[in-house]
């Protein structure tokens, strides 16, 4: 049996992110994969045999009135007894001091990358503010893309989630047989009714749901929907970066744009559309399209907003995000044919049931075995 130590530095609430650790690292517990998770602390609904909380209960009130503490505690937690594992299985967060400490114990490091290089996405966000005419808002710095070269380097593999993520690091010079391709998943029993369909009617309910951001390309969808005068309405799922309030104002004013703020139950959002778009410029693979594709919707994305799932002319169709002509004319196709929704829409929903959590974990596990075997 392969044991495996997995260490997320950020509170576990099985929500975002930490809900794609917990739900790939809580199914490797069979007889040839073990893993183990420490995080600083978690939801009472993630606790179990293999989840490791650094912090006390009693303490945790303390330790998170600083920022840095709950990270220190759960690296230093996880290094304790590192040596009795066979594998490090590494999440964004963790600090460059903890990725070298563990390779002196030379134990095989698996990192998580959740987006693309960050050199390459500083570069893609750079240039899509600047079009904007703003200076850019994003939080990657020169240090930010250091840490991360460095940590490449020392790594022994990186999971990648999209063929996309793939070609940035390939790019970053990150040698091929370092780079595993692999997918997000979705969890099906967060939606019960995931299966009820909107009934086709004359006006088309078009949903971006997600943070509405420059990177995530809504002020793209915005002109476009402008542009395209389709009979329906264009719902934004999702806090507004204020970057998209300022310069996108005239279209969030429209009658037929429909702003709600998110919330955690959004299943709702996903069972009233009738199609999916997302433009966007810099992701790696959206959980939101795996999700809005596992409730029967066809999806309208950009190569990167399609998580390197969506199959064009299959489960919807992929665009160049900045072609807004090409984009007028897809929400156009969609809006105007509920026989290509109802195709692509089916299909969309039969490829995303092959890629639920413990599916995609155990296609997930084999890698780390066949890598493991392998060296």
């Amino acid at each position: 049996m392969l044991k495996l130590s997995a260490l997320f530095p950020i509170h576990c609430s099985d929500r975002a992110i930490s809900h794609v650790f917990f739900s790939l690292c809580k199914e490797w517990h069979n007889s040839e994969l073990n893993a183990r998770m420490v995080v600083p602390s978690c939801e009472c609904s993630c606790r179990g045999s293999n989840i490791v909380e650094a912090i006390p209960s009693f303490l945790k009130k303390l330790y998170y009135c600083s920022p840095t503490l709950p990270k220190i505690k759960a690296e230093k937690r996880f290094l304790k007894d590192l040596k009795d594992f066979d594998v490090a299985y590494l999440w964004p967060g963790t600090s460059l001091d903890t990725v070298k400490s563990v390779n002196k114990y030379n134990k095989p490091i698996f990192l998580e990358r959740v987006n693309t290089c960050q050199r390459q996405a500083k570069s893609t966000l750079d240039d899509a503010y600047s079009r904007l005419g703003l200076q850019p808002q994003h939080k990657i710095t020169p240090e930010k893309i250091q840490k991360e070269e460095q940590e490449f380097k020392i790594a022994d593999f990186l999971f990648c989630p999209s063929p996309t993520v793939v070609k940035s690091f390939q790019e970053a010079g990150v040698s091929e047989d370092k780079l595993l391709l692999t997918t997000e998943g979705w969890a099906p029993e967060h939606f019960p009714n995931y299966q009820t369909h909107k009934p086709p009617s004359e006006e088309v309910n078009v949903l971006f749901l997600g943070y509405a951001c420059v990177r995530k390309g809504v002020h793209l969808l915005l002109q476009a929907w402008e542009r395209a005068g389709i009979k329906g309405t264009l719902t934004i799922f999702g806090q507004l970066e204020p970057a998209i309030a300022q310069t996108c104002s005239k279209w969030l004013q429209r009658p037929d744009v429909v702003h709600f703020e998110y919330a955690l139950d959004y299943s709702s959002a996903y069972r009233q559309a009738d199609f999916f778009a997302f433009p966007s410029l810099e992701e790696g693979s959206p959980l939101v399209i795996y999700e809005a594709m596992g409730h029967g919707l066809p999806i309208l994305a950009s190569p990167v907003g399609g998580g390197g799932i969506v199959r064009d002319g299959i489960d919807g169709i992929i665009l160049p995000p900045y072609d807004t002509e090409a984009w007028v004319e897809g929400l156009r196709k969609l809006s105007s044919s509920p026989d290509l929704r109802a195709k692509m829409g089916a299909s969309a929903r039969q490829r995303a049931l092959d890629l639920t959590w413990p599916q995609v974990a155990a296609r997930r596990g084999e890698q780390i075995l066949q890598k493991m075997k392998a060296n």
